[in-house]
């Protein structure tokens, strides 16, 4: 069975990037780009993988977490939050608030994409 992947970004060039990369990985890819269409989606295709930018019309990428984190019947599901704006250390006191995985500075390297999968150790993901 396909690992699935749930890709949230407002910009339709990263949003095509991803889903044509994580293709080619093998992912069954469902791709967004507004906050209160992607929850839908992750409740109707309960995905090992969500990645999400942090603004995105709707619902911020933290609220968007926080939802799959503390709903148990999603908590299981790896967030992974990227962004151009914000930085790593803008992020941390969120981070306690929505507890993501990990976040991505944009723009990065598809190869330390990998690597960050293989760190949050995404289930079924060699």
């Amino acid at each position: 069975m396909k690992l699935r992947v749930v890709i949230i970004d407002d910009d339709k060039i990263i949003r095509k990037t991803l889903e044509k990369y994580f293709i080619e990985l093998d992912f069954e890819v469902t791709v967004t780009e507004d906050g209160e269409s992607a929850m839908k989606l992750i409740e109707e295709n309960k995905p090992e993988l969500v990645i999400s930018d942090m603004l995105i019309p709707g619902t911020h990428g933290i609220e968007i977490c926080k939802r799959i984190k503390h709903n148990p019947n999603l908590s299981g599901i790896k967030v992974i939050l990227m962004s151009s704006v914000y930085k790593r250390s803008d992020t941390v006191s969120k981070e306690l608030e929505c507890n993501y995985d990990i976040f991505l500075e944009k723009p990065f390297d598809f190869n330390d994409l990998v690597g960050v999968m293989r760190q949050i150790n995404l289930k079924g993901f060699k």
